[in-house]
Parts: structure tokens; sequence; C-alpha cells
């Protein structure tokens, strides 16, 4: 399939929107989880904490399988091959290797679509990275005044 100059824009825009959408998400979600932390430390724990992060990036993967989605039925920005009947399931699959950079390679994009999962694994590598080290520095926090307990 070759893609058009209109397909090419319109998963630029798409992607472009996946960008703001997520970050806005993380940093919503991150700001969420840090009120939680003053005062007594992580009023829940380091695990509720972990928790709520694999959450926000599971519904962050979710956005991204719902933009495949329109790409695909919407947009007409392209297919992905290798799923059978390209399903919620198989977007959310997809949607959920891209993000993490894992990428087997058993379902790729086609067309214009391809644009998005370009991006979409930056983004998702910057997101990762952005909550290991809002975990890293709430957890030696939360080291620090266990410590002072003792």
């Amino acid at each position: 399939m070759v893609s058009s100059n209109g397909q090419i824009l319109g998963a630029a825009a798409l992607a472009l929107l996946m960008l703001g959408l997520t970050t806005t998400l993380h940093y919503e979600g991150l700001q969420l989880l840090a009120r939680q932390v003053p005062g007594s430390p992580w009023r829940r724990g380091p695990v509720f904490a972990i928790i709520v992060l694999v959450a926000l990036h599971l519904a962050e993967i979710g956005l991204y399988a719902a933009a495949y989605a329109v790409g695909v039925d919407a947009l007409d920005l392209g297919v992905l091959r290798g799923a059978l009947a390209a399903s919620g399931l198989d977007y959310f699959y997809f949607a959920a290797e891209t993000y993490s950079t894992l990428g087997y390679g058993d379902v790729v994009p086609i067309g214009a679509l391809r644009l998005l999962a370009s991006v979409e694994p930056l983004n998702g590598l910057l997101l990762l990275a952005w909550s290991g080290a809002f975990l890293f520095r709430h957890l030696d926090e939360w080291d620090d005044r266990r410590a002072d307990r003792t």
C-alpha cells in the first residue's frame, strides 16, 4: 500500500495527538501518585505505587491501541499485517509490544500507520523512564524515612 501525502499527514497528526494525550495522562497520574507521598511515607506503600504505575502504562497502551483502531478503521492509514481480524486484542497487543520496544515482529503496520508505530516506542521509552525515575526517587525517600524511624 502506497501512502498518499494526506495519509502521512493524518498519521503525523495522530502521532502528535497521542504524544500529547499520553504525556498529559502520565504527568497527571504521577501528580496524583506524588500526593500520596507527603506525610506518612507512601501512605499506601511502594507496592501500591508500582501497581498504579503499571495501570497508568496499561492505560497509555490502551490509548495507543485505540489510535491504531482509528487509524485502520476510520482514517484508512493502513493495516496491521499478521493480525487475523484486527480485533481490539490485536491492537492492544501490537500497541503493548511497540510501546515497550519489545517488537516481536509477528504483527507489523503497513502504510502510513508505520509513522505512528515509529513514534510510539520513543514515547513509551520516555514514559517508562519517567516512571522509573519517579519510583527511584520516592523509594529512596521512603527508605530514608524508614531509617529515621528506627
